[in-house]
């Protein structure tokens, strides 16, 4: 039976959430004693999908505790012992023990090897995902674990079929069971019904060897076997009477094992049981076992096979500190910094009193000399092999080595391990150097550094870093608080970061507040500043978890409760949150502020990520207003020499704070000028930045980042007023029209805000107007045109009206579909569009003052153009990005027009026009396309909604306003996504005779979309819906729809796009529909509608060689075939013919779906009818068309269709 893990459905919201309690106990009990029938019928029974359904239920339901397993606790015994009963029942009613042919447990007669009952197997399955969830420890404690039950549990498995990759989970359990039953206390020779009887330490072929042999084997095997056999035989083999036997024997099998063996699952096994050995054991037992387990430690520098295997290397690591706590005396290190008073309550009362007595601080540094103590020479051996695992390249393998350290300090005196805690310091400063002063670190390790970290965390947190070391290990943690090295066009260090944090986390659990007392300063600001400005979500929470804990343990950080009610776990995880919102909130407290501007102005604004240095610009512009004179003093002097850093990313982020520092510096100041001569220097040295750069950082490769940045900060320069003169003016509009003519359409968008800000504070003259206007011609560079029709809808045309309509012209041409086609730009027809609106809504009231008549058509056609639009390229439907330009133009557009109408004597706009503005944004909602979708319905609602200002009356004036607002309510959310909750509501409006055609036209285009789940309830939908419309028009009002006026539809639609494929096909595939569901058929009176019409529209679509629209026609014909009368003749000499296509595939496809159409339609079986049936399907299709022709003739008069006449050549 097989059962894959990955497909347990989990839930996830259950899952992410924290729970309460075992909320579905109800549901899984139902389940549960479904599986627990246990009648012998049942337990046959090989293929129960009940069963195997309500197994998966189960599992499901206790899936999302696995990060709160102690939910289940309450429960657990009722779950586990019926299982266990019912298990063990079973074990003993196989008697397994005699199918066991002798003493050798390998000899095992292949018959008598077992086939599990897949219902026992289920329940196994069920029994390891519950100890997977709450562990097996726990689990344990509800086992049975008589002595009876070891001989029948251990053989049962014994006969399992240990090839059975599906039963897994059943040795798994067992094995996890006899390690429970070997630990009671009890003589094992006592229930060893094979033992021989002899005298002596061991029995010839005792229960206990065979233990020990099957542990073996499964501790070589690749399942969670190996892990189950690694506690049983720890278990086993630390029981004192089986210790004396067994202990060393095995010991030095292993030893022998690992020099030997080459397969990495073996030697993970053995390593795994040697760490659960000498954990359990009792020292004075293991002591005699370590000299000949000791050249197990070296195995990775012996066999380099392993070398790279990381689970071997954290197994060495970890059996080098169980050798080591061996080595030593279990006790606590009488030297050791205890902290007195632990009240959370008592170190937040606002007090004189620190909440501990100050002499207790160093009470252990007052005790007693240590008594003498003789430290084996392995002992350094292994903190050599620690603090080796310490650098290794796997964080378990160093988080293993960190945990060693910390134990086997504790242990160690005072003189030793404060040998130790040197060791790592020196750990930190590896690779370290000085230049100019300063410590630079980007040539260690990070992975020694992390290493570190974890250690030292581990030291304080047991209390074995003393305050007096305190001085010494803060400022390193404080560097690898701030660890970030480049590596190529990435960085390394959150982990060094995330562990740093670790270790100010374990001060607060260590220390005294007034041992902290003096760090505390220090401690803060660096927690406060990861805690906010951190690139990585985990380092940031971590950072505000450790400070939360400091100031819930100390009491003395400075704003600690205001600053934790803002900056917790879930407000950091927002990047753009922490660092504009809540760093400005932390920067109002002062002991803060400076080292939050300080750490954004030297570290954060030279990040190796782009938009880190983005967001340190903004959050240096948020923080401005706190201190001004800082910022100007002492910020912008330090930024404005990196502005021309030979370094692209240092100079990216310069220019980009310097703007952002300015614009705020202008709007502080407001109407005060006085700050322009006090900083005239300042001034001056900012506003010729941009003319110092060097040229070439404007060309070389990569200069789309300098670009950016230089026009971010013009733009920042220029919305601040900066007073500058012509010549530097011109300098800011060369560097902003090279970046608006690049492909960088993020840096087209930072250019545009530049354009606007230049013109709104310095103007814009005719010969600029002209330079934009000439740009994008059609003829120009497609990535100039994308930015110049961008910055010529900025322009404000009110008061240079004499350039408005060459700019509108030129935009409009350029919105326009060209004839050539590698002027056609997506991009630049969007621009131009959006263009358009911008340049009419500046306008606003004096549009039709500054307009003619002729130029508002001109630009309601181009957005009726631009609704058209369905061009595609190698990035998909790329007009969808003009028609969602243009539906936003008409929503803009449209109101303005008809607000000016209503105080004017010509109107301009009528209802023809609202009429045709409704009808494309209906078919634009339902469209393939659920971005398209969505703009189109929410832009609908918005404009059937809209009412006048004056007469509070309806904006636009449409007909059977009542049926759209009863399909479409306004107080009713409407999911234009979801294609299951739109189509069926939408396809309501085909009632309307206006909004008919091209709803219909939407949703047919939806009905050849690419997703399988639009395709589906688009097409069902609309088949539904026709399906139930009454044939008869005559027997309903004027108001409703008959399945005529669809069919007419259906006919218009193809006559008027039979050259557009895009429509034409899923036209055909929905025509086809129709036939399948006999509903077409309905139509009998030729007067009202005659299938001749769409049978040559139908015909038409034959001559291609596009294999879809050939068989989307052939599939029609085939459903014309069970119409009566004349087209059916024609349909069947359509597809005769298609049978001799050129193309293999729509030959055999015509003959199968004729085959299908002709014996769904003929009731008897006569000979014409076999006949017809054996040509259709015992010819081989895939022929030559030579060979086919005559077999294809023979079916003309049996079809009853004359066949075709060849012409006369005269």
């Amino acid at each position: 039976m097989e059962f894959d893990e990955t497909n347990v459905d989990i839930d996830v919201d259950n899952a992410n959430n924290s729970l309460s309690h075992f909320m579905q106990s109800k549901e899984f009990f139902e389940s549960l004693d479904i599986l627990l029938k246990s009648d012998e019928e049942e337990l046959s029974k090989e293929n129960d999908v009940e069963q195997e359904k309500n197994l998966k239920k189960a599992i499901n339901l206790i899936n999302p505790y696995q990060e709160q397993p102690y939910l289940l606790d309450p429960h657990l015994e009722a779950i586990v012992k019926p299982i266990i009963e019912l298990l063990r029942s079973y074990i003993k009613s196989v008697n397994a023990a005699s199918l066991v042919l002798s003493n050798n447990i390998s000899i095992v007669s292949s018959k008598d090897i077992i086939k599990v009952p897949v219902k026992i197997q289920r329940l196994f399955m069920l029994m390891y995902y519950i100890m997977k969830i709450r562990g097996f420890k726990t689990i344990l404690k509800f086992f049975s674990h008589e002595v009876a039950d070891l001989e029948p549990t251990f053989y049962f498995l014994v006969v399992l079929n240990t090839k059975d990759f599906n039963a897994w989970e059943t040795r798994y359990v067992l094995l996890i069971w006899l390690s429970l039953i070997c630990i009671i206390p009890f003589d094992l020779k006592t229930v060893d019904s094979k033992a021989s009887g002899s005298e002596g330490k061991k029995e010839k072929f005792p229960l206990v060897d065979h233990i020990i042999d099957l542990s073996k084997f499964y501790l070589k095997v690749t399942g969670k076997e190996r892990d189950a056999a690694a506690v049983l035989l720890s278990r086993l083999l630390t029981r004192r009477d089986i210790a004396e036997a067994y202990l060393l024997d095995y010991i030095q099998w292993a030893r022998d094992e690992v020099k030997k063996v080459t397969d990495v699952f073996t030697i993970t096994g053995i390593f795994t049981s040697l760490c659960a050995i000498y954990k359990l054991g009792q020292r004075q037992t293991l002591l005699p076992t370590l000299e000949t387990a000791w050249p197990c430690l070296f195995i990775l520098e012996e066999n380099k096979t392993f070398a790279n295997n990381t689970l071997v290397r954290k197994m060495s690591v970890k059996l080098a500190q169980r050798f080591g706590l061996c080595y030593l005396k279990p006790k606590v290190a009488s030297w050791r910094y205890q902290r007195g008073n632990r009240s959370l309550r008592d170190n937040l009362e606002v007090s004189d009193k620190t909440g501990i007595d100050p002499s207790n601080v160093h009470q252990s540094l007052k005790d007693s000399e240590e008594e003498e103590e003789e430290i084996p020479d392995q002992i350094e051996e292994i903190i050599e092999i620690l603090l080796n695992g310490l650098r290794n390249k796997d964080t378990v393998v160093r988080w293993s080595a960190a945990k060693g350290i910390g134990r086997l300090s504790q242990r160690l005196p005072q003189e030793l391990a404060d040998d130790v805690i040197g060791s790592l310091f020196e750990l930190f400063s590896e690779n370290t150097y000085t230049r100019n002063d300063v410590l630079e670190i980007s040539a260690v390790s990070d992975y020694t550094w992390h290493g570190a970290c974890l250690a030292i965390a581990e030291l304080a947190r047991r209390g074995l870093l003393l305050p007096e070391r305190l001085s010494e290990v803060i400022p390193w943690v404080g560097k690898a608080l701030k660890f970030d090295l480049k590596r190529g066009a990435h960085s390394i260090g959150s982990h060094v970061r995330d562990a740093a944090c670790y270790v100010c986390w374990s001060f607060a659990r260590a220390y005294a507040p007034d041992v902290l007392a003096p760090h505390v300063p220090e401690l803060a600001n660096y927690l406060v500043v990861v805690s906010v400005f951190d690139r990585e979500v985990n380092v940031r929470r971590a950072s505000s978890a450790a400070f939360q804990e400091n100031v819930g343990r100390l009491g003395n950080f400075p704003h600690g409760i205001e600053i934790i009610t803002e900056a917790d776990y879930f407000a950091v995880g927002n990047r753009v949150n922490a660092f504009l919102n809540i760093s400005e909130k932390i920067a109002e407290f002062e002991e803060y502020r400076y080292h939050l501007i300080d750490h954004l102005s030297t570290i954060t604004i030279t990040n190796w990520d782009k938009p880190m240095r983005e967001l340190a610009s903004k959050a240096l512009n948020r923080l401005t207003r706190l201190d001004l004179d800082y910022m100007i003093n002492k910020v912008l002097p330090l930024l404005i020499p990196q502005t021309l850093s030979p370094d692209s990313q240092i100079r990216h982020g310069a220019l980009f704070a310097v703007g952002d520092i300015c614009l705020a510096w202008s709007t502080i100041q407001g109407n005060d000028k006085s700050w322009i001569e006090k900083h005239k220097l300042l001034i001056t040295q900012i506003s010729s930045i941009i003319g110092s750069l060097p040229e070439n950082v404007f060309t070389d490769f990569g200069s789309e980042v300098t670009c950016q940045a230089a026009t971010h900060c013009i733009a920042g320069l220029a919305k601040a007023g900066w007073p500058i003169n012509n010549d530097i003016l011109k300098e800011w509009k060369n560097v902003v029209y090279d970046l608006l003519s690049r492909k960088d359409e993020y840096g087209q968008e930072i250019a545009v805000d530049a354009v606007e800000a230049l013109i709104t504070e310095y103007g814009i003259d005719g010969q600029e107007i002209e330079k934009y206007i000439g740009h994008i011609n059609p003829s120009k560079n497609a990535y100039a045109r994308r930015g110049f029709s961008l910055a010529l809808g900025l322009i404000k045309f009110k008061n240079i009206k004499e350039y408005l309509e060459p700019a509108l012209d030129a935009l409009i041409i350029s919105a326009t579909v060209q004839q050539t086609r590698v002027w056609n730009d997506a991009e630049t027809r969007r621009n131009s569009i959006l263009s358009v609106t911008k340049i009419a809504k500046n306008l606003g009231n004096d549009f039709k003052t500054v307009c003619n008549e002729k130029i508002y058509e001109k630009i309601i056609n181009t957005y009726f153009m631009g609704l058209e639009d369905y061009s595609t390229d190698s990035r998909g439907d790329v007009g969808s990005w003009i028609r969602e330009a243009s539906m936003m133009g008409l929503l803009e557009f449209g109101p303005l027009i008809i607000k000016l109408d209503s105080n004017s004597s010509t109107k301009w706009w009528n209802n023809d026009l609202s009429i045709k503005v409704f009808k494309n944004l209906l078919k634009q909602s339902v469209e393939r396309i659920d971005r398209v979708r969505s703009t189109a319905g929410k832009i609908l609602l918005e404009l059937l909604y809209m009412k006048k200002e004056n007469d509070d009356s309806w904006m636009f004036e449409i007909p059977r306003r009542d049926e759209l607002h009863k399909v479409l309510p306004k107080d009713e959310e409407i999911h234009w996504a979801s294609p299951s909750e739109l189509y069926p509501r939408m396809v309501k409006l085909l009632v309307i005779p206006e909004f008919r055609f091209d709803l219909l036209t939407g949703l047919i285009v939806a009905a050849g979309g690419m997703t399988e789940s639009l395709v589906r309830y688009s097409s069902a939908t609309l088949i539904e819906y026709v399906n139930l419309l009454p044939t008869d028009s005559s027997t309903i009002s004027s108001s409703e729809l008959s399945l005529i006026d669809i069919a007419k539809s259906l006919l218009d639609l193809a006559k008027y796009f039979e050259k557009q494929d895009r429509i034409l096909v899923p036209l055909l595939e929905v025509v086809d529909f129709l036939f399948e569901a006999g509903t077409l058929q309905k139509i009998t009176n030729k007067d009202e509608f005659n299938f001749l019409e769409l049978f040559e529209c139908v015909k038409k679509g034959v001559k291609t060689k596009d294999i879809k629209k050939l068989t989307a026609c052939m599939k029609v014909f085939c459903g014309m075939t069970t119409l009566n009368g004349t087209v059916r003749k024609k349909a069947l000499f359509q597809l005769l013919g298609l049978l001799v296509h050129q193309f293999p595939k729509i030959r055999r496809n015509t003959a199968d779906q004729l085959y299908l159409t002709l014996t769904g339609s003929i009731e008897e079986d006569d000979e014409k009818s076999l006949e017809i049936e054996e040509i259709l399907t015992n010819t081989d299709w895939n022929e030559p068309i030579s060979q086919l022709k005559e077999t294809r003739n023979r079916l003309y008069p049996l079809l009853g269709v004359n066949p075709p006449v060849l012409k006369s050549s005269s």
